[in-house]
């Protein structure tokens, strides 16, 4: 008589789960995703209360009659856009990504989880070719305008003004969608 191994009966389903958790990458450690989540919610705050800071200062300088008011404004803009845009914004980013593939959410599992990573990644590229620039491009026509002078910074002042009010939409929906989760998956 010949032993015979019980053999588990293999369905679609028990399949589809062994595929699935074959493809899954591992899930952070409850500590590390809470380090992670930290770092993701500080930066994604200060984030957004670095863009409602560009409204103040844009809008700040785009319509103020006094000089000194409008070369403190575009130089404040521009020490915030050097010192801490780039920083935060690729901080949110980086610990977004971290999150989406290192927990249960998934980048594209959820819509979403997907829509808050693009509503991060545009404007982490948008800050880098576009504001950056822009924001240097009104900082350099307030410094050679003289200090008892208005500048003129038409051009790179409404947009500096309505960039701020876009990655601010932005930003607060990001926001929202992380509080709200609307539950359904992608299928």
């Amino acid at each position: 008589m010949t032993a015979t191994l019980p053999v588990e009966p293999t369905t679609v389903r028990t399949r589809r789960r062994a595929v699935r958790s074959a493809r899954r990458l591992p899930l952070l450690p409850v500590r590390a995703r809470k380090v992670v989540l930290l770092l993701h919610v500080i930066s994604s705050v200060g984030w957004l209360g670095l863009s409602m800071a560009n409204i103040v200062l844009a809008v700040t300088g785009y319509t103020t009659a006094d000089p000194v008011r409008q070369h403190t404004a575009y130089n404040a803009l521009g020490m915030l856009g050097d010192l801490l845009l780039t920083p935060v914004s690729l901080t949110a980013f980086g610990t977004g990504l971290v999150l989406a593939f290192g927990t249960r959410w998934g980048l594209l599992k959820h819509k979403w989880v997907f829509a808050k990573f693009l509503l991060t990644a545009v404007p982490v590229v948008l800050i880098q070719v576009s504001l950056l620039p822009t924001i240097h491009d009104a900082v350099a026509i307030v410094a050679a305008t003289p200090a008892g002078q208005l500048a003129d910074v038409a051009d790179p002042g409404s947009g500096l003004v309505a960039a701020a009010f876009v990655s601010t939409t932005m930003y607060t929906t990001s926001t929202a969608l992380s509080v709200f989760k609307p539950r359904r998956a992608k299928r």
